[in-house]
């Protein structure tokens, strides 16, 4: 015999900086982690900027040690 696995709800995906919650009559309720979005926003864009600042130096031939 195979138990019935029983439901709970509301239904919870609990993302970096976003938390969905589904209820039983399909309605959603969004909860927002606002220092983890700007945290991962802020992580992006040093990343992407360090790159550039790289490839900048490559295309021009600068080494590294220098500015």
């Amino acid at each position: 015999m195979v138990k019935a696995k029983k439901q709970t709800w509301p239904k919870v995906v609990k993302g970096n900086h976003l938390t969905v919650r589904t209820f039983e009559d399909g309605h959603t309720e969004l909860e927002w982690d606002d220092a983890a979005l700007l945290a991962e926003i802020r992580t992006a864009l040093a990343v992407y900027q360090a790159k550039q600042k790289s490839n900048h130096k490559e295309r021009y031939g600068l080494r590294k040690d220098q500015s």
